[in-house]
């Protein structure tokens, strides 16, 4: 199969690319409205469906079609497992995860890229006994809710703040 009959490439007449991007995307599978937003302008809505029905018939349509579909999925599906990985970062993190082996907030585990997603905010404070570190973790119960684990919420356990004066 070469590149043309895969749909790999946009096709050389620009409105039926045109056509095929609005069906797979803002106009999904609705092939007469896909139609008049690649540019046609037909004088009733029933030439739309029947001009729309003819261009879906044609072999070089239905391969871009095809692969414009598959290539919304990949991209759906690594939105979706990136979601998930960010949601289990925060449902599980541990103020430990965050401190050094003296019990310090290490300001270098909070900026940590598999880390850094459950924190909300880190503040430091020079105080007169010292640095005052304060580290605000995402809602881990609203994490476990949006991942399907648990009920709704309740808005009491929402933002723990941890405060560790060194």
């Amino acid at each position: 199969m070469n590149e043309l009959e895969s749909g790999s490439q946009p096709l050389q007449n620009t409105r039926w690319e045109a056509f095929c991007i609005a069906y797979t995307g803002g106009f999904r599978r609705n092939a007469a409205a896909a139609y008049v937003a690649a540019g046609y302008k037909p004088k009733k809505p029933e030439i739309a469906t029947v001009n729309a029905i003819r261009l879906l018939a044609k072999a070089n349509i239905q391969a871009r079609v095809e692969y414009l579909n598959n290539e919304a999925l990949k991209i759906e599906r690594l939105h979706a497992r990136d979601a998930v990985s960010r949601l289990a970062a925060i449902a599980t993190a541990k103020l430990s995860d965050y401190m050094d082996e003296y019990g310090r907030i290490d300001p270098a585990k909070v900026a940590d890229p598999n880390l850094s997603a459950a924190v909300l905010e880190m503040t430091q404070e020079d105080t007169e006994n010292g640095l005052k570190i304060k580290i605000k973790l995402k809602d881990d119960m609203r994490a476990l809710e949006l991942l399907g684990l648990t009920d709704k919420a309740n808005e009491a356990t929402q933002n723990n703040v941890f405060i560790i004066e060194v």
